[in-house]
């Protein structure tokens, strides 16, 4: 079925249409969307990920022939190693790839996919492979067009908690529950435990640096990139703070026993959805006691009584995801090779993972980031 679509491809955000949902917006009030495709998570993520490489705006904005919107797709053509690349806006900052959805749509078939994308690439700047990933099926009960295109399934999925089941069931069904519950305890018997949303500015700057100081001390037990590798990522979070704040979509928590700060949680809301984004905590004597699990749990606990449908703990398959979530969102990919220097792309890809599944690199790359974060350090020094 060829349908009339008409296009428009913005390479900047201040070009979108007032349509284009922001954070706060309720979803079923018309579209559908995932925060990471909501205009207030672009902002952020364009002024800070958006700084850190070649990349140039695709946001793509399709209407039907009256001019209402059917869908739009933040994309965006990013240059490595000379080759262009047409993907997600993401650097691995979305849990979600995928389009905004509006209730307008057509029932969507592969055929009309098709169609849909043979139309925007024609009318998008020059690109030499396509890579879309993390794409969910449905979008807020609706089919997502792109996924219909998809090639393959990706290696991990998304996992969350139904929230509209009684406290009593989702709470009973917490692994290892009493022996946290023992442990929520012995914190209690060392100093009053305090779980605290951040509510002021002084207060969210407070949160969200010890947050990024757990969380990069991790990076370096666990011997991985951490924001002295990753600085726009560093930005993302110390400088979104405060625009996901004044956008009504930030959900910033700390768990105190006495005054100090043993664990910090960094999420996201959308209406009646909640987006765990990154968690901290603290390691040495406070290891013992889980104090990452018991802010998961007093945050599930919160997130119940206040009405949340959901609670979205994102992209991985980490074994304690497995263990807490009752919900797992399969998501697919697509890759598609245009020009001979995406063929050599993908193909130095290719031999790049193989190359890391072998036992040779993954024993000596914990050494290579602890040599890497040495000389930073000394740099940093000199």
């Amino acid at each position: 079925m060829n349908i009339d679509f008409t296009i428009h491809v913005h390479d900047s955000l201040d070009n979108l249409s007032a349509e284009w949902p922001t954070g706060s917006a309720n979803p079923a009030a018309a579209p559908r969307y995932h925060v990471f495709q909501s205009r207030t998570f672009l902002e952020v993520w364009w002024s800070t990920f958006g700084r850190a490489g070649s990349i140039q705006a695709c946001f793509v904005e399709v209407r039907d022939d009256a001019g209402a919107p059917l869908i739009f797709i933040p994309l965006c053509i990013t240059t490595r190693k000379g080759t262009k690349i047409l993907g997600f806006v993401d650097a691995e900052a979305a849990d979600y790839n995928a389009p905004v959805l509006f209730p307008g749509s057509p029932d969507w078939t592969y055929d009309t996919a098709v169609n849909l994308w043979e139309k925007i690439t024609a009318v998008l700047p020059d690109f030499d492979v396509i890579m879309l990933d993390k794409m969910p099926a449905r979008i807020g009960g609706l089919i997502n067009p792109l996924d219909l295109l998809a090639d393959g399934a990706n290696d991990v999925f998304c996992h969350g908690n139904n929230l509209q089941r009684p406290w009593e069931e989702i709470d009973k069904a917490q692994p290892y529950r009493k022996t946290l519950l023992k442990k929520m305890r012995g914190l209690d018997r060392i100093a009053p435990t305090q779980y605290i949303i951040a509510t002021d500015r002084s207060e969210q700057a407070v949160f969200v640096d010890r947050l990024l100081k757990q969380k990069q001390r991790r990076f370096e037990d666990t011997q991985v990139p951490g924001f002295d590798a990753e600085p726009e990522k560093y930005a993302f979070f110390h400088e979104g703070t405060a625009h996901f704040s004044k956008a009504g979509m930030l959900h910033l928590t700390a768990m105190k026993v006495g005054d100090e700060i043993v664990a910090t949680l960094w999420g996201l809301v959308q209406a009646k959805t909640y987006y765990a984004i990154m968690i901290g905590f603290e390691g040495d004597d406070w290891a013992k006691y889980s104090v990452g699990r018991i802010i998961y749990y007093r945050t599930l606990e919160w997130l119940h009584r206040n009405g949340f449908e959901y609670m979205d703990l994102g992209i991985g398959n980490e074994p304690w995801k497995l263990e807490h979530c009752d919900t797992t969102v399969p998501l697919s990919r697509m890759t598609s090779i245009v020009s001979w220097k995406g063929q050599v792309f993908i193909r130095r890809i290719q031999v790049m993972e193989y190359l890391r599944s072998t036992a040779a690199w993954q024993k000596l790359r914990p050494l290579k980031w602890t040599i890497l974060r040495a000389l930073r350090q000394k740099r940093s020094q000199d």
